[in-house]
């Protein structure tokens, strides 16, 4: 889970107003880059975040040309169970 405090949020919202970005792809970047990782979770987080970015058009196309999609998408989420596993706060429970 990424965190975000209010007044780093208030600060880049006010910085990207006052420089007329409206972009949502600039403030989102901005966003991201104040983004934390609580101190007991980093390395599970991290890691569920990397998963995470893994996935995008450019990888899910690559394993279509190489026939493996099926493949890297058990992968994938059998490594995002383990992340989740590893999250101190999630139980696997509904």
């Amino acid at each position: 889970m990424l965190m975000l405090t209010l007044e780093d949020a208030v600060k880049v919202a006010q910085r990207l107003v006052r420089d007329g970005m409206d972009d949502e792809e600039i403030i989102r970047q901005e966003l991201e880059q104040k983004c934390w990782f609580p101190p007991k979770m980093d390395e599970a987080a991290k890691q569920l975040n990397d998963l995470i970015f893994d996935i995008n058009p450019a990888e899910i196309c690559s394993q279509i040309e190489s026939d493996n999609l099926k493949n890297w998408c058990g992968s994938v989420q059998m490594e995002m169970k383990m992340a989740m596993v590893q999250l101190p706060c999630w139980s696997g429970k509904e």
